[in-house]
């Protein structure tokens, strides 16, 4: 022997088909991670593609600005985008609980906003007085008029905090565009209208001419310094700097001034863990794999590993062996798996895309959305240079405690054989019902370590691919805009409300599942700053307060935090929930403002409560502005003992989901009508604009997840074959003994049915338990999910599928050859 490179080769050679077996899982390894790596790019521009849809492509909006500021803002060099509008008013839709949103933009500022600027038909606004409506927006004021015909729309305005009443006034536009309708400005009560420029100049009083300039940063690591340095600069209020939670989110770019229900919680990172948690599965898995075949592969040439040794091999020179027989197989598998891996990631996407039209993708051509996908998919190094990495550490990860075994085991025991022994602990005489099940188990058991590591590879295709089912919903930035509204409708009445009864009506209906309720009233100080409702604290000149009654549930979304010992208090009238005024500035003079801290205990109409939690997010009807004050709120019964009134202002009905619409939506109509001043809005356009905001990253997503559960699949066939072929000489003994092909078969195949079974079980609670860590990433708490019980169940009943005709393929095989080959078989 010349050297122990010969032997590598002499060993790959004689043990063939074992050699392929590593040489497949090799390859699908690396097939895997390339695939995830190629398409991770094109997932995370869709995602950020769909956040600028659904809010605007902007960072952050400062409001609010003189002209000198916005045009510093142009020049400023830390910025890569700098657009600015002016609010040319508010004009609210008759009987409806809707609201247009009157905007002039300057230069390519609408670029920033795509999801509003589709025409359906006629051009954008681009001289004063001329204005292009959505169509839906254009149905709700009965306009039957075309383009080029006047209508004639009556505006407010107002500063974000003033001190004065909304200027109001009333002009006539021309109609040069009909947009497509956008549903999801209803759930903020209003629709986006566009102006032309110079609009604003000639319709508004100088103190209204201000702009809002929407900005995107340069360096995003420097992006709150960059901020805060903007707003020090021009002495900006915090209530004047909007971000953009959602797409700032999907970029990454972490920020101080978060809102409540921003993605970017400041709490534990869940989703940093939910990504670490599925990478970590996924190369587990294909790690397994590789182990388990050269964990076989190594017990069954221990003799001549001894043999080795007892010629003078050191252990250092086999650890040599089994890694330059792996080293082979991956310069053989990794650039095959990296060649495959681009042309299936490639596939993936064209297959995902090319079913859905480019509309759905928030874009306007089939050549754009082919170029986004092209310039974030093939072609990078890096994605490719990680996952080969990757795949060679994992594979000699795998591989260690297989040339650990084999370079431990000494000399004399690995030539004289595997030593057996029998034990018969409490051994008590059974029937045996079915002899091939007994045997199977009892070949379960005879190698435990065997059994041990099938079990475990088959489970973690299993737990991966529940896994990433769940995952998949985290790329989705629509859930954010989603949480903003309730139910699927929202029933208000601001005058008499809708009666204990009404509701009642509502949750008897069989196409509802819920109805949501909020009460609410509103106090106001006279002009001597007396209050119609007495209270243990004295609130500040201008403020408000509002008592406000909510449902258990709405409590729950209020304050997550609540315990239940808190809840029991509040539905006792023993406590409640703050909101406190918003501090306002009188030129550079910070006006005094009420504060109700958290443990204070105060009294309203004679009933004392004890302060449990602040909140930052106020609580309005029909999706008016707040009125600044303090808001007290409390359970439904208690705000009943404070305010002597029993009915809902508002309603949040929510429907079952084979629910016939149309019988929903005429109770619905009936009961807005008999309360008098009732209004209804449908979030139903709004969900479905949502979801398919969604659909092109989840197709692509579910191409990755079902392109990974089939390297699951063709993981499983490759250990259960490896676990059969390398048996040969097992199978022929038995069959020398007298057992019959028929009975050989019934093992075989219950010890696979046991396999898929074991592994099914115990990946299916594993995926649960992942599933639960990756629901953490939306709510920033671990709680308990819903079963996702579809994907178990298909992973499980696939699972014993491949794991049985794993078993059947290989086992004909062997079964056709003569008794004395298969004793002989060298493998």
């Amino acid at each position: 022997m010349k050297s122990y490179r010969s032997l590598v080769w002499k060993e790959l050679n004689n043990q063939k088909i074992t050699s392929v077996l590593i040489l497949i899982a090799i390859i699908l390894s690396t097939i895997m991670t390339t695939v995830i790596g190629q398409s991770l790019g094109i997932l995370s521009a869709l995602r950020q593609q769909q956040a600028a849809a659904l809010n605007g492509n902007r960072y952050v909006t400062f409001h609010q600005l003189t002209q000198e500021q916005k045009e510093k803002l142009n020049f400023d060099n830390r910025l890569s985008f700098s657009g600015s509008f002016m609010n040319i008013g508010t004009s609210v839709i008759p009987n409806t609980k809707l609201s247009i949103w009157l905007r002039e933009y300057e230069d390519d500022t609408l670029s920033v906003y795509p999801s509003i600027t589709q025409l359906s038909s006629g051009r954008l606004p681009q001289s004063p007085h001329e204005v292009a409506l959505p169509q839906d927006a254009l149905n709700l004021l009965n306009f039957s008029g075309k383009l080029g015909d006047h209508i004639t729309l009556p505006i407010r305005i107002s500063l974000i905090r003033d001190d004065q009443a909304p200027f109001e006034y009333k002009t006539t536009f021309t109609l040069t565009g009909i947009l497509k309708s956008n549903y999801l400005g209803y759930v903020s009560g209003g629709v986006n209208g566009i102006a032309g420029q110079g609009t604003a100049e000639q319709l508004l009083p100088k103190k209204y001419q201000l702009y809002s300039t929407d900005v995107r940063m340069i360096n995003k690591n420097h992006f709150q310094n960059t901020v805060d340095d903007i707003a020090a600069q021009f002495a900006l209020p915090e209530y004047c700097i909007q971000y953009n939670d959602i797409l700032l989110a999907a970029v990454g770019i972490d920020y101080t001034h978060k809102s409540d229900d921003s993605d970017n919680g400041s709490g534990f990172p869940f989703m940093a863990v939910a990504s670490v948690l599925v990478g970590t599965l996924v190369l587990l898995a294909s790690g397994l794999v590789i182990y388990n075949i050269l964990k076989i592969s190594v017990t069954k040439r221990i003799r001549e590993y001894g043999t080795l040794r007892a010629l003078g091999a050191e252990r250092s020179k086999l650890y040599i062996l089994v890694s330059l027989q792996l080293a082979l197989l991956c310069g053989i598998g990794v650039p095959a798996g990296i060649t495959f891996g681009i042309l299936f990631a490639k596939g993936i996407t064209i297959s995902a895309t090319s079913l859905l039209s480019p509309d759905l993708f928030l874009t306007s051509s089939s050549e754009e959305l082919a170029l986004l996908i092209a310039k974030n998919s093939s072609g990078k190094i890096l994605p490719l240079l990680i996952s080969t990495v990757i795949t060679l550490l994992f594979a000699y990860l795998a591989a260690f405690p297989a040339a650990r075994y084999a370079a431990k085991v000494s000399p004399t025991l690995a030539m004289s054989g595997p030593s057996i022994r029998v034990g018969r602990k409490n051994r008590k005489a059974r029937r045996i019902r079915s002899f091939e099940a007994f045997y199977a188990r009892m070949n379960m058991k005879r190698n435990k370590g065997r059994t041990t590591i099938t079990i475990l590879s088959l489970f973690m295709s299993i737990t991966v691919f529940i896994a990433l089912q769940s995952f998949s919903t985290l790329l989705d930035t629509s859930t954010a805009v989603q949480k903003m509204h309730i139910g699927d409708y929202s029933i208000t009445n601001k005058t008499t409300g809708f009666s204990p009864e009404v509701v009642k009506e509502l949750k008897s209906l069989a196409d509802i599942t819920s109805v949501s309720t909020l009460k609410y009233s509103l106090y106001t100080q006279d002009s001597k700053g007396q209050m119609p409702i007495s209270t243990s604290f004295s609130l500040q000149p201008g403020e408000a307060l509002h008592i406000i009654g909510v449902d258990e549930d709405r409590l729950k979304m209020i304050a997550p935090a609540l315990t239940q010992p808190e809840l029991q208090d509040l539905k006792a009238g023993k406590a409640c929930i703050i909101k406190n005024p918003i501090a306002i500035n009188y030129g550079d003079t910070r006006l005094s403002s009420t504060l109700i801290s958290v443990g204070d205990n105060i009294s309203v109409n004679n009933l004392t409560l004890q302060v449990l939690h602040e909140s930052s997010n106020s609580i309005t009807l029909d999706n008016d502005g707040f009125v600044n004050g303090v808001q007290i709120i409390v359970y439904d019964t208690i705000y009943d003992q404070i305010t002597e009134t029993i009915n809902y202002s508002e309603l949040y009905p929510v429907l079952s989901p084979n629910a016939d619409k149309e019988n929903v939506e005429k109770v619905i109509t009936q009961i807005s009508e008999q309360a008098g001043g009732g209004q209804w809005l449908s979030y139903q356009d709004t969900d479905t604009q949502l979801a398919e905001s969604y659909q092109q990253i989840k197709w692509l997503a579910w191409g990755l997840i079902l392109f990974i559960g089939l390297i699951g699949i063709l993981n499983i066939i490759n250990t259960v074959y490896t676990n059969i072929h390398t048996r040969i000489t097992e199978i022929g003994v038995q069959r020398a003994i007298g057992m019959s092909i028929s009975s050989l078969y019934k093992t075989f195949l219950w010890e696979g049915a046991y396999y898929g079974i074991i592994a099914a079980i115990a990946g299916s609670i594993a995926g649960y338990s992942c599933s639960i860590f990756v629901s953490a990433a939306k709510t920033d708490t671990i709680e308990l999910i819903p079963v996702p019980f579809l994907p178990i169940m298909g992973a499980a009943f696939i699972s014993i599928v491949v794991c049985l005709t794993a078993t059947c393929i290989p086992l004909r095989k062997i079964a056709d050859m003569s008794i004395v080959d298969s004793i002989e078989t060298v493998q």
